[in-house]
């Protein structure tokens, strides 16, 4: 029941127990015609004058839908001073992780324009004459990405008829759903820009032939060995690291910094826009696990080669010279199984949010 009238009551201030509970028929009657329909919300109010005390009894759970919010002003009849009671601030151990949040964000920006000062060409590695064809450039990768977000699903859908999950179902009970908010958009815009920067290098460092120019292109030249034995050492070496660095961004002291923004969506359904909606410096962190992995793999292979090849001479009792520079000469990789592999990389991430 609620009171708005001291004299409903007794005539102190502060009414007893006893009394408040004989007055509660005519209080809960007079209150229903007093109040808006929010104050039966079990929110405790307290006034200045003429209202001692409001207290609230909580509906049944059929009639939430029916009641509005808690209000944010306060109520026509309560006195200038009067408001809810203050949201508790926080605690010492969030406005710390607040503080370096802050201070992290902004050390790494300040890196970043610092290393784009000084290294101009990282987002213009083919040297575009102008502006316009390297906007033009980025609007055509953004339409690619989005044309292979929805191709990827189209083909999961239509040739495998998997099962979707029970989250998925039809009549399924709702899942806590994000929508993608202003840090989220900032994030996304960012990542773009450094995905658009990555694709321009790698297809950059493809038609260089690798890091020692080594790297085979033409069709003559596909192997056993460039192609499905690189693929697998890839992706072992690109779990290798980042699986230890995914653990670290779960740790404790660092999982609120980075890492946490990307898991407030319990229910990804967006592809690539789930998929990408993480920290730049976690984005950053994947773009070099695919590096590792793609040169590790490079060199990789002439080192199997080499070592292979020793084997087998020794085996037959002859000898072979082979200098330092024979087992990292680099080129153990197609040009096609780096395609394939970002593909398939980016393939898997959509999948997983969709």
């Amino acid at each position: 029941c609620t009171c708005s009238d001291s004299s409903t009551l007794t005539k102190n201030r502060r009414p007893t127990v006893n009394n408040f509970n004989k007055q509660r028929p005519a209080v809960r009657k007079e209150a229903s015609n007093a109040i808006p329909n929010f104050a039966l919300l079990p929110h405790p109010i307290y006034l200045k004058e003429s209202v001692t005390i409001i207290m609230c009894t909580t509906p049944p759970s059929s009639s939430y839908q029916h009641m509005s919010p808690p209000p944010s002003r306060t109520y026509p009849n309560m006195t200038k001073g009067s408001s809810f009671v203050p949201l508790p601030r926080p605690s010492l151990r969030a406005q710390k992780q607040h503080l370096t949040s802050i201070l992290l964000d902004s050390a790494t920006t300040l890196f970043v324009l610092y290393f784009l000062y000084h290294n101009p060409n990282y987002l213009n590695p083919w040297s575009l004459p102008n502006a316009t064809l390297w906007l033009g450039g980025f609007i055509l990768i953004r339409c690619a990405i989005a044309f292979y977000d929805h191709l990827v699903v189209c083909l999961i859908d239509s040739c495998f008829k998997c099962k979707v999950l029970p989250t998925r179902e039809p009549g399924a009970p709702p899942v806590r759903y994000v929508e993608l908010d202003t840090r989220s958009l900032v994030y996304l815009c960012l990542n773009a820009f450094n995905e658009y920067a990555f694709v321009m290098r790698l297809t950059h460092y493809l038609s260089q032939g690798g890091m020692f120019q080594a790297l085979p292109l033409k069709l003559s030249e596909v192997s056993l060995g460039n192609t499905l034995l690189a693929l697998g050492i890839i992706f072992v070496s690109m779990d290798m690291l980042y699986a230890p660095l995914h653990h670290l961004m779960h740790l404790p002291s660092l999982y609120p910094l980075i890492h946490k923004h990307h898991h407030r969506q319990h229910f990804p359904t967006r592809g690539y826009l789930d998929a990408g909606n993480e920290h730049p410096i976690e984005h950053m962190i994947g773009i070099i696990c695919v590096w590792f992995a793609l040169m590790t793999a490079e060199l990789m292979m002439p080192s199997l080669l080499c070592l292979g090849d020793k084997l087998w001479y020794e085996d037959a009792g002859l000898s072979v010279l082979s200098s330092p520079s024979e087992w990292v000469r680099g080129g153990g990789v197609h040009a096609i199984t780096a395609f394939i592999f970002f593909q398939l990389h980016a393939a898997l991430a959509m999948m997983n949010h969709s």
